[in-house]
């Protein structure tokens, strides 16, 4: 074969000769064919998110972190894939298996990263338990069932390779679980739980979820099988608090897991026992409701009768207010009586005294003007005895006493002005 082959810049051929030689050629270039068959060759590319699987002819591989690029060479390699790195979350690990020789070391890679393994490196699979299709419960939302939708777990439902390394919860239902009484139940839980040591997870267990759905299990039974139904009912609080899953926290703790939370849901019973449960309530409910209504008559009638009982005593209180205040004014006029009467004796004796007074005084300035004439008289030589006499002719009365005796006792005289 004879001919002009151009190869333009950045492309490669590989140039086979008639002797099954080859040559890889680079443009740009212009080559005069002489028997010679070219052969394009083909540029493999990874971007920074990628990684080449480049596979070798003697059975090598290589892994190229991108951004890369490798030209396939059809003599040394036999194939060159494109894959995606693996993207690893700050909440996210991989577990991570190197053999070198004989030997075979794990490792646990934490995001956030980018992650490209190497050629003699593979990741570990995760197989766990995971929810079932969803299957309808019997009996519709009864006994706290939310929809009718029952949580159950398979095996080998979860298949992945990036584990969360985060706080986490399942859903999960007790089916079948008996009481004391022989009630069949189903409890419904939610379980908050957190990995707290990688080796001692994948050293102790293959699936965690398992270990913890047998656990819950047993301690489900263990209690509702200790009380009846009844009983039960009146002790589901206990269901959210984590002393009653003793056989649930130490198989977690064995696999390196720590149960924060439990969460009790509700329960359904069967159907017969439901119906009956149900009618038991509405009668509960019925007398409830009854009672309460007499209670609140009763109440009703009591504060009635408070209200009016009140009322008496506050009308009581008024008309005592009344009357003490019509004694309290009756009070203040006979007292205003009284004062003023007081005052005018007061000012009638006043009167009087003055009056007194006067007259006195005047009749002191008399017998001071008839003593003054009277010592002047005296002093004149009259004989006042005499002139006294005569001033007094005719006295005013006259007593007489007369004796009736014979002479010899004296008379007995007693006179009384």
């Amino acid at each position: 074969m004879l001919g002009l082959r151009t190869i333009k810049q950045g492309d490669k051929v590989m140039v086979w000769s008639k002797s099954g030689r080859a040559e890889i050629v680079d443009g740009p270039r212009r080559m005069l064919l002489i028997g010679q068959t070219v052969e394009p060759l083909r540029r493999v590319s990874a971007t920074p998110s990628q990684y080449l699987v480049v596979r070798f002819k003697d059975g090598r591989k290589e892994h190229v972190r991108g951004p890369a690029s490798v030209w396939f060479d059809p003599i040394q390699h036999d194939a060159i894939a494109v894959e995606e790195a693996i993207a690893i979350d700050g909440n996210e690990a991989l577990v991570v298996y190197r053999q070198d020789a004989q030997t075979v070391a794990r490792r646990v890679v934490k995001g956030p990263e980018l992650f490209v393994p190497q050629a003699n490196e593979w990741l570990h699979q995760f197989s766990w338990h995971g929810t079932a299709p969803v299957a309808a419960g019997v009996g519709g939302t009864r006994g706290g069932t939310a929809g009718g939708v029952i949580h159950r777990k398979i095996p080998s439902a979860l298949k992945f390779f990036k584990l969360r390394v985060i706080p986490d919860q399942l859903y999960f239902d007790v089916e079948d679980v008996r009481t004391a009484d022989d009630a069949l139940l189903l409890v419904k839980l939610m379980l908050f739980f957190e990995l707290t040591d990688f080796d001692v997870m994948l050293d102790q267990t293959h699936d965690p979820i398992a270990d913890f759905i047998n656990a819950v299990n047993a301690d489900i039974v263990d209690f509702v099988a200790a009380h009846t139904f009844d009983a039960f009912k009146e002790q589901t609080e206990r269901l959210n608090d984590l002393a009653t899953y003793p056989q649930l926290a130490q198989r977690a703790e064995r696999i390196g897991y720590r149960i924060n939370k439990v969460i009790y849901r509700g329960y359904h019973a069967s159907e017969k026992l439901q119906t009956m449960h149900d009618d038991a309530i509405e009668m509960r409910t019925k007398l409830r409701l009854e009672a309460e209504t007499e209670n609140q008559a009763q109440t009703l009638a009591d504060l009635k009768l408070q209200r009016e009982t009140v009322r008496s005593v506050q009308r009581r209180e008024l008309e005592t207010e009344d009357a003490a205040h019509a004694n309290h004014m009756l009070k203040l006029k006979h007292d205003e009586l009284l004062r003023q009467r007081e005052s005018d004796r007061e000012q009638e004796l006043k009167t009087k005294r003055l009056s007194y007074e006067l007259e006195t005084e005047h009749q002191r300035a008399l017998n001071g003007e008839r003593a003054a004439f009277l010592t002047t008289m005296k002093t004149m030589q009259v004989d006042l005895t005499k002139y006294l006499v005569a001033q007094y002719q005719n006295p005013d009365r006259v007593i007489r006493v007369d004796s009736n005796g014979n002479g010899k006792t004296p008379p007995q005289l007693h006179l009384h002005e």
